[in-house]
């Protein structure tokens, strides 16, 4: 079977854990990398061809596709060039810095007639999968309204992270949020119809911007959730719970990749879901990338996919907004 050649742009923290993925995917093959800092390479790059400018890395390497891992500004530049060779992107979230410039590379991308998916890696997780299983057997019933709570202290210095969130604005949002906005849409089977919200950002913060979100959200088909989210709790413990009450009963998550269960109207014990062994950061990355090999080759699927990511950004648009005005943010409008 052919292996689908990938070029990988961005060598940073996330490039490193790409290239791992590739090469252990049997149906992939890297070709090339490429990272404006040749100073990144080291023992995995040596026998893959590193280039400086993706210019050369696209002209000297035939590729079915790119996996762009660079931190999200200018992207345009970069997805302009991959789209003159017609290649397919998998790009790392967020896709960009502000909606309108999002919606900007969605719409070259879908007058190209090309794939741009990006890296939400949370739906394959198997908390995820198995509670989309839980909502649809009926166990519990129909959920009706929801509580996500999503509090830690994130050392934004560590070397192991990219540093730009330290400096750009609303770093929660478009960082993390947006992962959990992407679940809510998606786990629910629903997108959002109003968004009410405030951030801020505590004075002990080492960033910059706003890290700290509030907000309630109201979903197409009723469902409303009320979200607290941050990076700068003065708790270095992760605090996470995400509560669905639904006609016959609950669904609980206790940790973010983990620790599922459900319980009944009138039963007296939670029951745990018995979730598939897995490695986070690998697995679903590998699940992820699967995604977008079988995404190249259905050609005709890919305005719905480059069109999907834009309803999840609108949430965090309409979260900002909210947050500036001080109104409820209706997102069923001409803006969106």
């Amino acid at each position: 079977m052919k292996k689908i050649k990938l070029i990988l742009v961005g060598y940073g923290p996330r490039g490193k854990n790409w290239l791992q993925i590739i090469k252990k995917n049997k149906k992939t093959e890297i070709i090339a990398i490429c990272d404006i800092n040749e100073k990144t390479k080291d023992k995995y790059t040596i026998d893959i061809p590193f280039y400086s400018k993706i210019s050369n890395a696209l002209l000297e390497s035939k590729a079915d596709g790119i996996i762009l891992s660079t931190p999200p500004f200018n992207r345009m530049k970069d997805v302009k060039a991959c789209a003159k060779y017609r290649l397919p992107i998998l790009v790392e979230k967020p896709l960009a810095v502000n909606f309108k410039e999002a919606k900007s590379l969605v719409n070259f991308m879908n007058q190209q007639k090309l794939l741009l998916m990006v890296g939400l890696n949370f739906r394959y997780l198997p908390s995820t999968l198995e509670k989309i299983k839980l909502i649809k057997s009926n166990k519990v019933g129909k959920p009706h309204f929801s509580k996500f709570i999503y509090e830690r202290w994130r050392d934004g210095k560590l070397k192991r992270l990219n540093k730009y969130p330290l400096y750009m604005k609303h770093p929660m949002l478009w960082e993390q949020s947006i992962h959990h906005f992407d679940l809510i849409r998606f786990i629910f089977n629903s997108n959002v119809k109003t968004v009410f919200a405030t951030t801020s950002n505590p004075p002990w913060s080492m960033y910059k911007h706003h890290t700290n979100v509030n907000a309630i959200i109201e979903l197409n088909n009723g469902i409303q959730i009320n979200y607290i989210g941050n990076w700068q709790s003065n708790c270095k413990s992760i605090n996470f719970e995400w509560r669905t009450d639904c006609t016959k009963g609950v669904i609980i998550q206790k940790k973010q990749f983990s620790n599922l269960s459900y319980r009944k109207f009138n039963s007296t014990k939670f029951k745990n879901i018995k979730l598939k062994k897995f490695k986070m950061w690998s697995d679903d990355a590998n699940l992820l990338l699967l995604d977008f090999i079988n995404s190249i080759k259905n050609k005709n699927n890919y305005i719905k996919i480059n069109n999907d990511h834009l309803k999840s950004l609108k949430i965090v648009d309409a979260c900002i907004k909210s947050s500036k005005t001080g109104k409820k943010i209706y997102l069923n409008t001409s803006y969106y």
